[in-house]
This record gives structure tokens, C-alpha cells and sequence, in this order.
């Protein structure tokens, strides 16, 4: 999922509402078979203080695809290209609320990727894989992009730098308005996911972070697997900045997931990259990732992205990637060319 893509949890106290607008569009070329599309995608996100410590969370987005996907890996070379064009998906509507420094609670329709995968890191790659594990979006009808799902989240904030998260949504993810607000787990099934994730100021612009999580799934099955199906598994990320040269600082990326039951589809995850920030004047970023999965359905996959930030305003950036996949026997050189603009107080 994309750095924007997150909602923010607390609202200053001079900010009664806080809002965010963020629009991007892509030129999308397979460079090996010549195919090409035109990516866009609109986001706008609202918050509202209410009583002390409590607001409401909403956000929603509108996605357009001239083209289709330019391959057919399922780890993907875009983050905001959906297969369905849809002028509005409502991707949370909750109610929020901070007891102290120590718990954040909130209740409603919400956003996996929103609330566990927005490091920033992970949110700078242009690839799926970086920000919405595989083992996740394949094996669970769940809320990652762009779908949502009723549930409530939980966090707590036990002493300095640490935090503890977890969630429960229904089981399967809707994205159309007269299906979201349902909470029926006889039928649709239940859906958790949880972290413990500990972070420590560096002198560089990001943190050094280091996540462990888990997954568990009852949702409801096909074919040979028809009723529910129990699925559970493991996942952790660490960035960690290793070197300060001049004014940029260079951070390690590492993350993983497992399956610990056995399923039939997507088992297991490996990404690695470093990222660089604060290149020159005009604070450019740039990196480098290796993202492979292993799939028993339809064959392991390996992606490795190269990508670079520029920002020309504070409002306007572009970012350049170069994707080379494998799955498996067939290779593909994916372009890709994206300009963000992002306006709001968030």
C-alpha cells in the first residue's frame, strides 16, 4: 500500500479537522511484450474531532484503468491499480478513541493495509508485496487494498517506542457499500491480525523499527476446501538505517511471512531492500527491493525494483520504477512512471 494511504490517528489539539487529499497517475510498460496502461487513482481522507481524545475516521478512494495490468505475476508491479474501475470504494468509516498516552481504540470499517503496512520503507516501492504481504491477500477474502471490512482495533503503548496492535474484521472484505457494514462470521468467517513493534529514534529522518505479527483466518472456503477453512501465520519487518553520509542515511529493509498451516495457495514471502533518503537539495529518495514468493497454485514469483523519488514542490512529486520479474519460467521488464500530488492537513 502507498505512504498516503494512511489515516492519521490523532488530530492536533488547534485542528478540529483534518483532511488529506492525494492524487496519482502512472504510465505502466511491459517492456517485453510491448503491453501498456494508464493507472490513476484518487484519495481523500477526513477527520473529525469530537469529544476529548475521540473522532471520527473516514476515508475513501477512486481508481481508473485504462489498459488492464500490463502482466500477469500476482506479486504485481503497481499499488494503486485494481482490476475494477470504481468512482468511489469507502475504505473506513470508524469512530476513534485515545485514553492518555497508552490505548487508541476504534470500531468500524477499516483498512489492513491502513492500520499495519504504512512504514516508510515499505511504503515507498511502487510493488504490492511491499506494503500487503502475499500470504495475506492470497489466502484471505480480506481488507487489504482496496476493499474494507468491519471490525475494531486496538493499540497500546505500554512504555517508549513500543506498541502492541491488533485487530479483528469480519471475515470477508466488501467493496461496495450495501455489503461493508456487515459483522456476520456464521458466514463470511473472522479475521485477525496482530504485532508487537518496537521503535527507536535515529539521527536520520526514518526510525529504526522492528515488527513481529500474526495472522489467523476462519473464512469461508472453495472447491475442495468448501466450508471454513482455518488458516494461520507468521510475519516480521525490520528497517534499520545503517549508515549516515553526508546529509542522506541509508536503511535496511527485511521482511517475511509464513504460513504455519498448511494451505494450498500462497505459503511463504521474502522481501529485502535498502532505501536512501534526503539525496541532495531537493531531498530525493531512491531504492532497491527483492520481493519473491512461494506458491503451490500457480508457481513461485520474483520481483526486484529499482525506483527513485524526486519531489518538485512540496505538494508535487514523480517516481520512476523499473520492475524485472520471474514467474516461473517467464521473465518481464515492467516501466513505470507515477506523479503524486498531495494537499491537506494530515
Amino acid at each position: 500500500m502507498p505512504l498516503f494511504l494512511s489515516a492519521a490517528l490523532c488530530v492536533c489539539a488547534q485542528e478540529r479537522v483534518s483532511w488529506g487529499i492525494t492524487a496519482m497517475t502512472e504510465g505502466d510498460w511491459n517492456m517485453t511484450d510491448g503491453e501498456t496502461a494508464w493507472v490513476n487513482y484518487l484519495e481523500a481522507d477526513l477527520n473529525i474531532a469530537l469529544w476529548k481524545g475521540a473522532q471520527l475516521e473516514g476515508a475513501a478512494i477512486a481508481t481508473y484503468a485504462a489498459g488492464g495490468a500490463v502482466e500477469g505475476s500476482r506479486l504485481g508491479v503497481s499499488n494503486i491499480y485494481t482490476d475494477v474501475n470504481r468512482p468511489f470504494r469507502l475504505i473506513q468509516a470508524s469512530l476513534g478513541q485515545r485514553f492518555g498516552e497508552w490505548l487508541y481504540c476504534s470500531v468500524g470499517l477499516r483498512n489492513i493495509d491502513t492500520d499495519f503496512f504504512t512504514t516508510p520503507s515499505t511504503s515507498f516501492f511502487t510493488a504490492p508485496a511491499d506494503a500487503d504481504f502475499p500470504i495475506i491477500s492470497n489466502n484471505y477474502p480480506v481488507a487489504t487494498f482496496p476493499m474494507a471490512a468491519l471490525g475494531g482495533h486496538v493499540e497500546v503503548y505500554p512504555f517508549k517506542g513500543f506498541t502492541v496492535k491488533a485487530s479483528v474484521y469480519n471475515g470477508t472484505a466488501y467493496e461496495k457499500l450495501d455489503r461493508q457494514f456487515r459483522f456476520v462470521p456464521s458466514t463470511d468467517g473472522l479475521f485477525s491480525i496482530g504485532s508487537m513493534t518496537y521503535e527507536r529514534p535515529t539521527k536520520g529522518e526514518h526510525s529504526a523499527s522492528y515488527t513481529l505479527g500474526y495472522v489467523y483466518g476462519k473464512t469461508p472456503g472453495e472447491g475442495q476446501d468448501a466450508g471454513f477453512v482455518r488458516k494461520t501465520g507468521l510475519w516480521g519487518l525490520v528497517e534499520q538505517p545503517f549508515l549516515h553520509w553526508r546529509k542522506t542515511q541509508w536503511c535496511l529493509l527485511l521482511q517475511g511471512a509464513a504460513m504455519t498451516r498448511h494451505t494450498s495457495d500462497t505459503y511463504g514471502y521474502w522481501g529485502a531492500g535498502v532505501t536512501v533518503n534526503g539525496i541532495m537539495r531537493r531531498e530525493m529518495m531512491a531504492g532497491l527491493a527483492v520481493n519473491r514468493m512461494y506458491d503451490r497454485a500457480e508457481g513461485n514469483e520474483l520481483d526486484v525494483e529499482v525506483t527513485w523519488m524526486v519531489p518538485l514542490t512540496g505538494w508535487l512529486s514523480v517516481q520512476p520504477a523499473l520492475h524485472f520479474m520471474r514467474s516461473g519460467h517467464r521473465e518481464t521488464v515492467v516501466g513505470l512512471l507515477r506523479a503524486s500530488v498531495s494537499l491537506g492537513n494530515l
